[in-house]
């Protein structure tokens, strides 16, 4: 049963992801696909990606963005390699030196979130990255430059492309009350 109603989630995320495509309003779009079991479900998917206009409009901003990000994701892996491959030369590998992969595999998934337009990446992008200064290394010149790219891009990105006032979800909470 639970995987019938993944299958039955992905094919709403699916619908919603085509219908805004096609340019439709999220409103138009919450008429034409609801139904009395997918209400919430719905709502959640329209609220979590942008319009097609939106996208358009913004397509240099996303592609430098991801772009940055990428470039600060492989500068922190070609020093993890240093550092393995140092430790390795000089007999001193630990297993706890992996650690350090964490960082590009949490930049990996935010990646693949904005790759996606999905709502959550420009969060966590802007957190995780605004986290990411309290480290000294991160705070050093280029870098420091495409970290506040990162997180003031990731912010007005997140603003832009989900407005307040479009939010499906604080119009469900009043017609509701």
């Amino acid at each position: 049963s639970n995987n019938g109603e993944q299958c039955i989630m992905d094919s709403l995320e699916q619908q919603v992801r085509i219908e805004l495509k096609k340019g439709g309003s999220k409103k138009n779009i919450f008429k034409k696909l609801a139904t009395a079991n997918n209400k919430d479900d719905l709502v959640w998917y329209l609220d979590q990606y942008p319009t097609a206009q939106k996208r358009q409009k913004i397509l240099w901003l996303y592609y430098l963005l991801i772009t940055i990000l990428l470039m600060i994701t492989v500068k922190k892996l070609y020093f993890i390699a240093l550092i393995q491959l140092n430790a390795i030369a000089i007999g001193q590998f630990s297993p706890l030196l992996l650690v350090d992969l964490l960082v590009p595999a949490i930049h990996f998934y935010i990646l693949t979130k904005i790759v996606r337009f999905d709502r959550q990446g420009y969060q966590f992008g802007a957190v995780l990255t605004l986290l990411a200064l309290v480290r000294p290394e991160n705070r050093i010149m280029p870098d420091f430059i495409m970290y506040l790219f990162v997180v003031a891009s990731s912010v007005f990105l997140m603003l832009y492309l989900f407005p307040k006032q479009d939010q499906l979800e604080k119009t469900k909470k009043l017609a509701s009350s």
